[in-house]
This record gives C-alpha cells, sequence and structure tokens, in this order.
C-alpha cells in the first residue's frame, strides 16, 4: 500500500482542542446575545400590554361613570331639587325614606367609605324607558300609555310627571304588551294620585289632601280631579339609582362596582383608589363630600372631580411584567372634571 503523504493527512486533520473552545465560546456569545434581546422584548411586550390593559380599563370605568354623573337628576319633565317639596309626592306605603331624601338631589357621595379609603358616589335619576302619557281622565283611572309597556314590571316604582308636578307609585297591573299601568295596588297610599303638597310623603299626609286629587291627562279637569289636570305633555319613567364604589373583588385585589337595584357589577379590575370632590353653585372650589352640605348642599353640585387610580393586574402575564424599574406596580391615575347637566342653570 502507498503511504499517505503528509498533504493528504493535513487535509483530513480535525479540529484542535483550542478551535474548539473558541467556537463554543463564540457559540455561547451569539446565544446569550439572542437570549438577552429576546427576554428585552418580551419584558418590554409584558409591559406594554400591562399598561394598555390599565388603560383600557380606565377609559371604560370612566366613560361609564361620567355617563351616570352627567345624567344624574335627569328625568323627562321637570327638574327635582331640593327647591321643588311641593312639587314631588311619594305616594308609596313604605317608601325607602333614604332613597327618597336623596333622589330629588341627583347625586350623594360619601368619603372613604370603600375599599383603600376609597370614597363612593350614587347617582339618581328617572329617564330611562320613557313612556308618554295618552290618557288619565280620572285621578283613580288607570295611567294609558302610547307604547307597550314592555320594560315595566308590577311592583316597579315608576314616576309620572309633567312640567308642574311629579309623584312616585308602585305599578300594578301591567301586561306584556299592554299600555295601561295601575296605581291602586297595596303598595301605595290609596287610589287617587293627588297633587304634591310640601313634605307630604306619608299616607296619612297624602290621603288627607284628597282635595287636590290630580290629574296628568292633556285636557279639561275632570269632576273628580279638584287639583288640576296637566296641560303639558306627561310622561311615565322608572326611578334609578346607581352607586359607585371600589370594594375587595376576591381575587386578592380590588375593583371598581357599580351598583343598581341591589345588584353589583364589577366595571374595572385593578382600581385601588376613588377620590371625589364637588364644584357646588358658583363656587370657585371643589370640596369633599363633607363639605358640599355647608357649601349649598347636593341639589347645588354642578360638577364632580374624579380622581382614579388603576394598578396593573397580573393575570396571565409575568410578575416582572407588572412591575417598572423601581420594582413597583405599574399604575395609572385619571383626572378629569364631569359637569351634570341636569343642575346646569339655563339662561
Amino acid at each position: 500500500m502507498k503511504p499517505m503523504s503528509s498533504h493528504a493527512a493535513a487535509v483530513q486533520r480535525g479540529f484542535t482542542m483550542v478551535e474548539l473552545m473558541v467556537a463554543l465560546l463564540l457559540g455561547l456569545l451569539v446565544v446569550a446575545a439572542a437570549s438577552s434581546l429576546f427576554l428585552s422584548n418580551r419584558r418590554v411586550y409584558g409591559a406594554t400590554e400591562a399598561i394598555s390593559r390599565i388603560q383600557e380599563n380606565q377609559r371604560g370605568a370612566f366613560e361609564i361613570l361620567a355617563r351616570d354623573i352627567r345624567e344624574a337628576a335627569g328625568n323627562p319633565c321637570m327638574r327635582f331639587d331640593g327647591a321643588y317639596t311641593d312639587k314631588f309626592g311619594v305616594e308609596l306605603a313604605a317608601p325607602d325614606a333614604t332613597f327618597w331624601s336623596r333622589f330629588p338631589n341627583g347625586v350623594f357621595g360619601a368619603e372613604a367609605t370603600g375599599a383603600n379609603g376609597s370614597d363612593e358616589i350614587t347617582l339618581y335619576s328617572a329617564n330611562s324607558s320613557v313612556y308618554a302619557v295618552s290618557a288619565h281622565k280620572k285621578s283613580s283611572d288607570v295611567i294609558t300609555v302610547s307604547t307597550a309597556t314592555k320594560d315595566l314590571s308590577n311592583g316597579q316604582v315608576l314616576i309620572v310627571c309633567n312640567n308642574d308636578y311629579a309623584i312616585a307609585f308602585a305599578a300594578v297591573g301591567v301586561t306584556p304588551g299592554g299600555t295601561t299601568i295601575g296605581h291602586n295596588g297595596a303598595a301605595n297610599c290609596g287610589n287617587n294620585l293627588m297633587k304634591p303638597v310640601a313634605n307630604a310623603n306619608t299616607c296619612a299626609l297624602v290621603n288627607a289632601n284628597s282635595a287636590n286629587a290630580y290629574c296628568f291627562w292633556q285636557g279639561v279637569a275632570g269632576s273628580d280631579c279638584p287639583g288640576g289636570v296637566g296641560t303639558s305633555p306627561a310622561y311615565v319613567t322608572a326611578a334609578t339609582s346607581a352607586l359607585w364604589t371600589v370594594a375587595n373583588n376576591g381575587r386578592g385585589g380590588t375593583s371598581l362596582y357599580r351598583t343598581v337595584g341591589g345588584t353589583a357589577s364589577e366595571i374595572a379590575e385593578g382600581v385601588t383608589a376613588l377620590n371625589l370632590t364637588y364644584k357646588v353653585g358658583s363656587g370657585t372650589n371643589y370640596v369633599d363630600a363633607s363639605g358640599v352640605v355647608a357649601a349649598g348642599g347636593w341639589a347645588q353640585v354642578m360638577a364632580v372631580h374624579v380622581q382614579m387610580t388603576l394598578q396593573a393586574v397580573r393575570g396571565a402575564l409575568g410578575k416582572g411584567d407588572v412591575t417598572g424599574t423601581d420594582n413597583a406596580t405599574l399604575d395609572r391615575t385619571l383626572d378629569d372634571y364631569i359637569v351634570l347637566r341636569n343642575h346646569q342653570v339655563i339662561q
């Protein structure tokens, strides 16, 4: 056999140990750089996703809260406020005294009653499911409306009103697809609707004023309507309230809740603080809830200053995604002013 030449042996020679170590080192440097870039991008993505969720929750929560504040004290007829004690009557046998004492003002707030010392606010209105009255010729008659009462139910507290008066009562005799609403059930003071009298919010006082029997039909006064007949359009609507507060959500954090009819709905997760102050009348400063009465009362609240703080919620994100460079949880604070449309004086 012909011996292998030195040139052929050199061509078939493998890597030396030094070459292998250099190659491995270079490979490790490339992998480390790629890993560092990946982790950096992953951290940026996580932080961006966390902030995006904060902003989404913040935007949704603020829009719903702002809508309730703007519509507070709204109704299809006159403006309800503390000055109209002889224009607004409650003909319920067992009225919720707290609800009806606050309802005409449209807004009521409390300080540091929520989680983390957050404030709460309740907004009152009567401007949903509005039905136009088409007939009410006698004070004891059912109220006939122009469209089917599909959104109403028996026992529901309603308000019938025109430009002059408003009366709260519990509905009876409401049927699916029907157009009549009764008011002579046991939950009400009596069979007749009475023109409101100042502070006449008990059945004894209401029934003592039978001479004020009132009709909401647009026409001439009937024989049993000594209190008069409405000449302006009349409407029936439901009295509602929405309580906004921060509370524990059962998942180790806090959320913003909206409670209507005793049912609480979670509006936004991660809300840790809700601070509210109020502009009263022509005052230039905003005051807290305790200062509203001294400044003129809830009926004179013209605007609400809302400060809402939201923290990043971990959820499916990593721990590092919801913390900043100082290892503190990412958060954002919304700061805005909302005007109560129905408390504004129209010149």
